[in-house]
Order: C-alpha cells, then sequence, then structure tokens
C-alpha cells in the first residue's frame, strides 16, 4: 500500500485529525494516498480524487470549511506588507492602489459596494497549475482559506470570503469576494 508523504496529502491528514478525529484522517490516508515524489499529473489525478472523496463523505458546508482549513499560509511579508499598506490608507480605494502597486499582476485587489474583491490571474496551486483541465469547486476552497487569513490580519476582523471565479471551474482568472464588517 502506498504511504501518504505528500506534503498536500499530510496537511490533509492534519486537519482531518484536528478537525473530524484520528479515524478520518486514518481512512482519507488510506483511500487517497499521495507519496512525495508523485509527479504533477499524478497531484492533479490525486486532487481530483480528494474532491470526489470530500463530497461523498462530507455536507457541503463541512467539505468548505475543512478545504479552507487546508490552505497555505500567506507569507509573513507579504501580511506585514499589506497590514502596513491598509494602516496607511485613507479610503478603501487608497488600499487598493497601494495592495495593486505592491504586489500586481500576481494579485490584484478592488473594493466594490462594500466589499473588496481579490483576483489572481492563473492558478498558484502546486498540485494542479500544471495540468489545463477542471477541477469540482471543492479543490479550490482552499483558496478561500489563504484569502481569508490575509485579510482577517489586515483588516483585523472576521472576514466572509466567496469564491466568484476560478480557473479551475473554467473562468479566465480566479476572484473570490471579501465581506467585512467594522465595528
Amino acid at each position: 500500500m502506498a504511504k501518504m508523504t505528500g506534503k498536500q496529502g499530510l496537511k490533509i491528514c492534519e486537519v482531518l485529525q484536528r478537525e473530524v478525529g484520528q479515524a478520518a484522517a486514518d481512512d482519507f490516508a488510506e483511500k487517497h494516498p499521495l507519496s512525495s515524489s508523485a509527479d504533477y499529473i499524478r497531484k492533479f489525478k490525486w486532487a481530483n480524487g480528494v474532491c470526489g472523496y470530500f463530497d461523498a463523505n462530507f455536507s457541503p458546508e463541512e467539505v468548505r470549511r475543512l478545504r479552507m482549513a487546508c490552505s497555505c499560509n500567506p507569507p509573513e511579508g507579504k501580511l506585514r506588507d499589506a497590514k502596513t499598506i491598509y494602516d496607511a490608507a485613507s479610503m478603501p480605494e487608497d488600499f487598493c492602489e497601494g495592495f495593486n502597486r505592491k504586489f500586481a499582476p500576481d494579485n490584484s485587489v478592488w473594493h466594490e459596494g462594500g466589499a473588496y474583491y481579490f483576483s489572481y490571474p492563473r492558478c498558484y496551486c502546486s498540485c494542479v497549475a500544471r495540468v489545463n483541465e477542471p477541477l469540482p469547486r471543492t479543490w479550490c476552497f482552499c483558496t478561500l482559506g489563504y484569502v481569508k487569513k490575509l485579510f482577517d490580519y489586515v483588516l483585523c476582523l472576521d472576514t466572509q470570503v466567496e469564491l466568484l471565479e476560478s480557473v479551475k471551474l473554467g473562468s479566465s482568472r480566479c476572484v473570490m469576494k471579501i465581506n467585512y464588517t467594522n465595528l
């Protein structure tokens, strides 16, 4: 039997163990092992299987929560720089302009209708980016976790993040809406 050594698989096992229990983590590892030596094609196929596993074993709300918990963390430097830009801004539009000056074209942000919007021009996920095929929406929920971590830190608020567009769902870019409430 294959062993779970791939960092993405280990991260999912860690989240399942913490959020659901050891039995769920063990079941996942047994049914969807990922080797650290897996090439990008194998990782893509594995990611597709992960989506099927999550969708078959958890409610839609649990799938979203668990996949968000599997997200990568924004780099400390990006968090710090984005927070500095935000703190110096007098209006949301000023923050967006400063953020885009610093981070575009890799990310862009805009403010409209009382919400922020965050966009990637392409998929950056190391598991699936190199394969030009679609994936179930379940896979892309991890990016919501990344964006939530970024904006929770920058805004010092508990934000709500929604996936509007995704390259892996057939869009030309990924777009998330960040809802927040100023207290």
